[in-house]
Formats: C-alpha cells, sequence, structure tokens
C-alpha cells in the first residue's frame, strides 16, 4: 500500500508540473498521436490482460539525447521503488543496465499485487545461469521445451529469457507460465483487453516513455494525491496564525480542488508521455467520457490553477517553479480528451530539480 501512495505521490508531482495553465478550447481539432510500433504491441501480449496500470520505457531511444546525458541515470530508475530493484537485480545477474545493455522496459501491475516485466537487449544467458547456480538465493525451475524460471528468492521475482533478447519476470509464477505460448502474433495478454488498447494507441508521444491508466481507483488515487498536496502546502506553521486573506483563498482553494477531484468519476484513462530531446516535452491526456465532461475538468482546473496562483500572490513569497512555469505550459481540448503540454527547457528542469520536485 504504501508503495501505492508513493507510486501515485510521484505522478502528482507530474501532474503539478503539467496541470498548471489555463486551458484553450478547440473542440473541432483532432488529435495526432504517434502511431503504436508492431512490435512495441506485439510484446503488450506479454503483459496481463487488466492492469492498473502500464508504463513503457524505450532506453536505447533516450539515451541518444542530451536531456538524457544530463538529468538521467541508472540511479534515477534504481531509486523507484517500484522496478528498481528489478534492475539492480538484472544488472548484478546479467551485467546489463539502463545505460548499456537494456533497450526498452515495459512494466504492469495488477490490483491484487502481481505485476509484470518485459525488458528488451542484449543478454548472456550463460552468465545469467552459472550467477543463479552460484547464489544460493536463486532457485530454478525446469520447464518442457528448454524453459528454465529463475527465482529470486528473496525478492520472491520469477524470470526467464523468452528468447535471446526478451527477459519476462513477475513476482507472480502463474503470470510468468501464461507467456510461455505467446507468440509474435499472439492475441493474448494485454492485446485482449481492447479499450486499453484502443487508449494506448491515443497516446500523444511513444517513442521515448509513457503511462497509462483506465482504472478508476487508479486515477481517483491521482487526483487524491494532488488534492492532498494541496492541501499540505496551505498548512501555517505552528505558533501563528493565518491572514484572513489567505484563510479565505486556502478554504477556496480547498473546495476547488475538492470539486476536481470528485470529477474523476468521469475520466476514461489518464495518460503521461514524454519526449525528450535537449529539452523535455511533457504530456498528460485526460480522456473523459464526452465534450462536457472535458469542458468540465477544463473549468474545474482553470478555477484551482487560478486560486494557486492567487494563493502565491497574497503570501508575498516567491513563485516556487512549479507556479512559475504556468505560462510555459499549453493546453487544448481535444473532443473528449484534455491535453496538457509543457515543453522545459534546460534552465527549467535544473531549477525544478534544484527544488527536488522529481
Amino acid at each position: 500500500m504504501n508503495n501505492k501512495k508513493r507510486l501515485f505521490r510521484s505522478i502528482a508531482y507530474l501532474v503539478i508540473i503539467v496541470n498548471c495553465s489555463l486551458f484553450n478550447v478547440n473542440c473541432g481539432k483532432k488529435l495526432d498521436p504517434d502511431p503504436l510500433p508492431l512490435t512495441v504491441k506485439q510484446n503488450l501480449a506479454l503483459l496481463q490482460t487488466d492492469p492498473q496500470f502500464v508504463m513503457y520505457f524505450n532506453f536505447k531511444k533516450m539515451r541518444d539525447t542530451k536531456f538524457w546525458e544530463q538529468f538521467l541515470s541508472d540511479s534515477v530508475f534504481s531509486a523507484e521503488r517500484n522496478f528498481g530493484g528489478f534492475l539492480n537485480l538484472i544488472n548484478q545477474a546479467a551485467g546489463v543496465s539502463i545505460s548499456n545493455g537494456i533497450d526498452e522496459m515495459y512494466f504492469s501491475n495488477s490490483w491484487i499485487g502481481d505485476n509484470a516485466i518485459v525488458v528488451k537487449g542484449t543478454f548472456d544467458r550463460k552468465r545469467v545461469n552459472d550467477y543463479v547456480s552460484a547464489d544460493t538465493l536463486y532457485t530454478k525451475i525446469d520447464y518442457p521445451n528448454g524453459i528454465t524460471v529463475y527465482k529470486q528468492v528473496d525478492a520472491n521475482l520469477n524470470f526467464y529469457f523468452k528468447d535471446d533478447f526478451t527477459l519476462c519476470a513477475s513476482n507472480y509464477l502463474k503470470q510468468i507460465e501464461n507467456t510461455f505460448t505467446v507468440t509474435d502474433t499472439s492475441t493474448a495478454g494485454l492485446l485482449t483487453n481492447f479499450n486499453l488498447l484502443k487508449e494506448i494507441e491515443q497516446i500523444k508521444h511513444k517513442d521515448n516513455l509513457w503511462m497509462i491508466s483506465n482504472q478508476k481507483l487508479f486515477i481517483r488515487g491521482i487526483f487524491e494525491n494532488f488534492s492532498d498536496m494541496s492541501k499540505k502546502k496551505s498548512n501555517v506553521l505552528p505558533g501563528s496564525e493565518p491572514s484572513d486573506s489567505l484563510s479565505l483563498s486556502d478554504t477556496t482553494q480547498n473546495e476547488s480542488m475538492n470539486e476536481l477531484f470528485s470529477i474523476y468519476k468521469k475520466i476514461n484513462s489518464v495518460a503521461f508521455s514524454l519526449k525528450m530531446t535537449d529539452d523535455i516535452d511533457i504530456i498528460m491526456q485526460n480522456q473523459c467520457e464526452d465534450n462536457n465532461s472535458a469542458t468540465e475538468l477544463k473549468n474545474r482546473m482553470e478555477a484551482v490553477i487560478a486560486l494557486a496562483k492567487l494563493s502565491t500572490t497574497l503570501s508575498g513569497k516567491k513563485p516556487p517553479p512549479a507556479i512559475k512555469l504556468l505560462d510555459k505550459v499549453e493546453t487544448e481540448v481535444y473532443d473528449n480528451t484534455v491535453i496538457l503540454e509543457a515543453k522545459l527547457s534546460e534552465s527549467d528542469i535544473k531549477e525544478l530539480r534544484q527544488q527536488k520536485i522529481f
């Protein structure tokens, strides 16, 4: 449960960066997402049918960007609790990392706690087998057709090589076994979830990194954490009293956040995607039930953002980086989808990192 709260909080931080601008509504425009590569689509068959969220990373393409060289490294991803331990484990056993050897990674998680991880890269299978055989923390299970599943006992992690370039892992052995018969032409796993697959195809940026969820409780968690963080930021220090203007602003802002939180039921999916070059382009997509719901989300977001600006102005303090970036965000409504896009320069990112926003 704590890991889920941390994940929601991390996503909420991203929401703060992105969800900070007034909306320009253009219902006549059509969203023009990147095409979903066939190889990526095929690998989705190795994930669960109905995950609470799905993440995709193309490290090979990200490594070629200036942004990666300056701001990202193995340590950043290894510190992430949901898959950082897995990356460390694979690095120890196979000698590969996201900086060298790992090209792509797919990660999904379900409500019952089982996860699915697919890693594409270049692996030395003999090295892994020798490493596992010499470590008492590992066990092996042999299956027909020459399949060997390795298990790291302490981490309760099962993994095997589907081929020389594909490693499948899960904390749930049945999930591993479900992938044995999956081929490049199989309609299995997540590919049988036609609604989620359709929503994945609508994600704007697909080259570097994206995440999506169409689970109401997960979407609720994102907005709930956004609301909680807003309330925490308005706390008054012990021994002091808020001014009347600040108290009124905070109360109104909390009411607006509660209204924003309540609209999650009308959101069918939330997706984030990044495109890295010298800078970084961040997009958040809120796909609503219909255009009226998208307009309602836009209106409530506007109220929260306006009050956030007002609260900062009334405090008399220097605006934090997230507030200063409001003017950098462009937002539009495409039919029933609210798009929020922020293009952050090198200086923007450095300032955000100094404030430990990410």
